[in-house]
């Protein structure tokens, strides 16, 4: 009985908007967690009023709360159903109701609002996620010059190491002027002047083979810029005489080809349309070495075969190539089955860093060991320092609070994107791009929000983050009561008989870029 009068009540509540004009429009208003309940007041019958078909009132009386709806009418009943507040609960119960068209009603002092949620509106996220550009490439840009025995050998993919060395022992003689150049891949839009990430990748090869038209770095330069990146690939110095010193004495000339190239394009940010604040490099083996050493290694870091020997001191990191004294801080890494040799110099940069590798690579340590153990463990020993791998990699990265996320391949060897036969192995491939994608997208848009409970009140929903803009909202399965001035805020209840429970929130994040995050919530109450 009490039920059926706490009905009528809220009804005769609902009917005084009738006899308005123009009802509030609202998402605003407490929601208790007591059960809702309404004055008994009594009435007269008094006049006729037409109330909305499917319209949803929002009805408050103190601090009381209900959601009312009117499904149908003849000319004698009203048909519909409310949901009232159930007592100690984030639910609303629905329940039907049917009641007599006349009403006479005592005023009392009621809020009555046309429900309406907030409109939402889906953020563009897709910056740097998808690949929306056309591009245009520019070939051999000289960014430097240096002394070295060549800096490009392509097509070797079908020799041996034998026919390789054999080949490159008759260019060893003597170092002449090498002239360093990039091929440098742009989005093509010419309305579009937003300063760009950068990403410099360089070919693999042992530092012996190689070029920056290899196969797997132009097509990684290809996605990236389509994604909406400035990418380049360059050629570096390449060859050695078969001694340990020399070895080291090539990888440190890569190295300061990498810095050369690096400086001519900061220097050159304007022309090339480059973000300097988001600069990213990567690799694959001999130039994922270089990417580690170009992000992580300092002139104290330096081997000691390029400043103690009977040769000449090749010079700090940045003295060769070009006279550019430009500066710049690499961001993040892709390490593609590379290593280094030195893990205490990740302790130079807040570098993040993304690594793939087999495990089972004979050719650079997956965990730590000596190179080329495809050939003769005795050699590698023999001709190459100890080297740490993508595990070690990964471990001491973490240690240091870096973020490093690493993909091992299981009983697979070195170069990825190909089978062990040589072909191409085009799902390894869309892997390695898929999940640099992602990992340069979260580098560049920062750590993007999401939506928090308050353990104080379990009604009430936040999206977490700092300057966030343009904040919109979208309830699925319940009502909003109260959004915050902001946005950043919500107070929710939820239908029990809805199956899905669902809130949604997009906007714009501090560096203006588009967010979206969802989270389903998990009721007591939903049968």
């Amino acid at each position: 009985m009490r039920n059926i009068k706490n009905i009528t009540l809220l009804l005769l509540t609902l009917l005084l908007l009738y006899g308005c004009k123009h009802p509030k429009t609202d998402t605003e208003g407490p929601a208790q967690k007591k059960a809702t309940q309404v004055p008994e007041l009594p009435f007269l019958l008094e006049g006729d009023y037409t109330p909305d078909i499917g319209v949803t009132y929002k009805v408050i009386i103190g601090d009381d709360t209900c959601f009312v709806v009117i499904d149908s009418m003849t000319s004698e009943q009203m048909y519909g159903h409310y949901y009232q507040l159930q007592s100690g609960s984030d639910c609303v119960e629905r329940k039907e109701f049917r009641k007599d068209l006349h009403w006479k009603q005592q005023r009392q002092d009621a809020l009555v609002y046309i429900y309406q949620a907030p409109e939402y509106h889906q953020a563009d996220d897709s910056a740097y996620r998808y690949p929306r550009h056309a591009i245009n490439v520019t070939h051999d840009v000289e960014y430097g010059q240096a002394l070295g025995y060549w800096s490009s050998m392509p097509n070797t993919e079908d020799e041996s190491y034998l026919e390789i060395l054999s080949e490159g022992l008759k260019n060893s003689i003597l170092k002449t002027t090498q002239t360093l150049t990039m091929d440098i891949y742009r989005p093509s839009d010419s309305n579009d002047s937003q300063p760009r990430p950068l990403m410099m990748l360089m070919h693999g090869g042992g530092f012996y083979v190689g070029d920056k038209q290899d196969s797997l770095i132009t097509g990684l330069c290809t996605h990236f810029a389509r994604l909406g990146y400035v990418t380049v690939s360059i050629n570096y110095r390449l060859g050695f005489l078969p001694t340990k010193g020399e070895i080291a004495r090539t990888g440190y000339m890569a190295l300061q080809d990498a810095h050369a190239a690096m400086r001519y394009l900061v220097e050159h940010a304007t022309t090339y349309g480059i973000d300097t604040s988001l600069i990213f490099v990567g690799g694959a083996s001999a130039g994922s070495i270089t990417a580690l050493n170009l992000a992580f290694m300092r002139d104290k870091d330096r081997p000691k075969a390029v400043y103690s020997s009977r040769l000449r001191d090749m010079g700090t990191i940045a003295s060769s190539g070009n006279s550019s004294a430009a500066t710049f801080h690499i961001k993040a890494v892709a390490n593609m089955w590379g290593a280094i040799t030195n893990l205490n110099m990740l302790k130079n940069s807040h570098t993040d860093i993304i690594s793939f590798h087999g495990d089972a690579d004979q050719v650079v340590p997956y965990d730590n060991g000596y190179p080329f153990n495809d050939i003769s463990a005795k050699l590698g020993q023999r001709m190459f320092d100890r080297m740490y791998g993508s595990v070690q990699i990964d471990k001491r990265a973490r240690e240091l609070g870096l973020r490093s996320v690493f993909y091992p391949f299981s009983s697979q060897g070195h170069s990825l994107h190909h089978y062990s036969d040589g072909s191409w192995n085009q799902q390894n491939f869309e892997f390695i791009r898929n999940k640099m994608t992602e990992f340069f997208h979260e580098e560049i848009v920062g750590k993007q929000p999401a939506i928090e409970d308050d353990r104080n009140d379990t009604r009430h929903y936040l999206v977490a983050g700092d300057h966030l803009s343009n904040i919109s909202w979208k309830v699925e399965g319940g009502f909003i009561t109260k959004l915050s001035a902001d946005g950043s805020e919500i107070w929710v209840v939820w239908d029990n008989q809805s199956k899905k429970h669902q809130l949604r929130v997009s906007g714009l994040n501090a560096r203006h870029y588009g967010f979206e995050a969802t989270k389903t919530i998990n009721t007591n109450n939903n049968d």
